[in-house]
C-alpha cells in the first residue's frame, strides 16, 4: 500500500475513535514508521534483494513495543500500518510480524509444488509454505526473489488480491470519514484547533523527520534506477550529491521532535514501568504461550506423518 495510504487511514482512525487531533497526529506519525524499512539508507540492491527486509524490519510487534515506550497511540499507528499490509498476498510480500524470529527459519522442507527440497540441514525446524513463484514473478522489482526461486519468509498474506482496489479504498473511505468528523464538529460549533500553535511544535517536528528521511531515501532509491527528471544532469556532477545533506537534516528534526516531545514520552515510562511485576508476568505469559503453540503445531504435524525437524 501507498505511504499516504497509510498515513489517511491512521488519522481517521485517531480522529474517529479518540475524537483529539493531538491523538491523530501520533497515530498517523506511527504509520509512517514502518516503511522505512524500504531499499533506502544506501543497502546495496543485491543484498536488498536477498534478505528482502521490506514489511520485515519494522513491520513486525518488537517495533510497535518500541513505539509503545514513545505512546500508545505511536504504537497503534505502526499496529494499523502491518495490519493493512497484512491483507496484501505474497505478490505484494505480505508483512513478517515476528521479525527477526522468523529469519530463524531459512528455508522450507517442501518447495511450492509439495516435493522434498534439497540440502536439508540437520537439526533444524522446517515449515512448509513457499511463495508462489505465479505471484512473486509480478511483484514490484525490488520485492522479487533473487533467481526467481521462492524463499518463506514467514510473512502473514491476506485476501488482497487486488491490492490497487485496495489501497483506493481504504484512502478514499478514509479520507472521507475523517471529512465528515471534521466538518460536523465545525458545524456544531466545536473548535478544532483549541490549543495554541505551540502545542502542536512536536507533531510538526515528526512530520518534518519523516518527510525528510522519506525524501532522501527516494533520491536514494531512484538513484539506481532512474535519475531525477527536476535536475539536469548537466547541472550537477553528481547525482547524489541532495540525498545525504538531507536524511542528516532528518536526523536533526527527529532529535528536536524527541526533544519537544520528552515530558509525554517520560509520563508515558512512567506509566508503564509503575508495576514491574505486571510487565515481568506479562512477558512470561507471552514466552510460555508461544512454546506452547510451537510444540502444539509441532506434535499435530507428527501425528499427520509430516516430519518438522530433520
Amino acid at each position: 500500500m501507498q505511504l499516504t495510504t497509510h498515513a489517511v487511514f491512521a488519522f481517521a482512525v485517531g480522529l474517529i475513535f479518540f475524537g483529539r487531533l493531538d491523538v491523530a497526529f501520533l497515530v498517523t506519525l506511527g504509520a509512517l514508521v514502518p516503511d522505512l524499512d524500504r531499499e533506502y539508507w544506501f543497502v546495496k540492491t543485491r543484498k536488498y534483494q536477498d534478505e528482502q527486509p521490506h514489511r520485515a524490519r519494522f513491520h513486525n510487534v518488537f517495533v510497535m513495543a518500541i513505539g509503545y515506550l514513545l505512546s500508545p497511540f505511536f504504537a497503534l499507528g505502526i499496529f494499523l500500518h502491518v495490519l493493512q499490509d497484512s491483507f496484501t498476498t505474497a505478490k505484494d510480500r505480505g508483512a513478517e510480524w515476528f521479525y527477526p524470529l522468523t529469519r530463524w527459519v531459512k528455508r522450507g522442507k517442501l518447495d511450492a509444488e509439495g516435493n522434498i527440497q534439497q540440502n536439508i540441514e540437520s537439526g533444524k525446524i522446517y515449515f512448509y509454505q513457499e511463495d508462489p513463484i505465479g505471484l512473486i514473478e509480478y511483484a514490484d522489482p525490488d520485492l522479487q526473489e533473487p533467481d526467481n526461486q521462492p524463499t518463506p519468509w514467514r510473512r502473514v498474506y491476506g485476501p488482497a488480491l487486488n491490492n490497487c482496489l485496495l489501497d483506493h479504498g481504504f484512502l478514499i473511505g478514509s479520507f472521507f470519514l475523517s471529512v465528515i468528523w471534521l466538518a460536523t464538529l465545525y458545524f456544531s460549533g466545536v473548535a478544532l484547533f483549541d490549543k495554541s500553535l505551540s502545542f502542536y511544535y512536536p507533531f510538526i517536528a515528526g512530520f518534518v523527520f519523516f518527510g525528510l528521511v522519506y525524501l532522501a531515501g527516494e533520491l536514494d532509491r531512484r538513484d539506481r534506477k532512474e535519475p531525477l527528471k527536476i535536475i539536469p544532469k548537466s547541472m550537477i556532477k553528481n547525482k547524489n550529491i541532495f540525498k545525504k545533506p538531507i536524511f542528516l537534516a532528518g536526523l536533526v528534526f527527529f532529535v528536536v521532535w524527541l526533544f519537544l516531545f520528552r515530558i509525554e514520552i517520560w509520563t508515558n515510562l512512567e506509566s508503564l514501568f509503575a508495576n514491574w511485576v505486571k510487565i515481568i508476568l506479562g512477558i512470561t505469559v507471552v514466552a510460555i504461550v508461544s512454546f506452547l503453540l510451537i510444540k502444539a503445531e509441532m506434535t499435530i504435524n507428527k501425528k499427520k506423518g509430516v516430519p518438522v525437524i530433520v
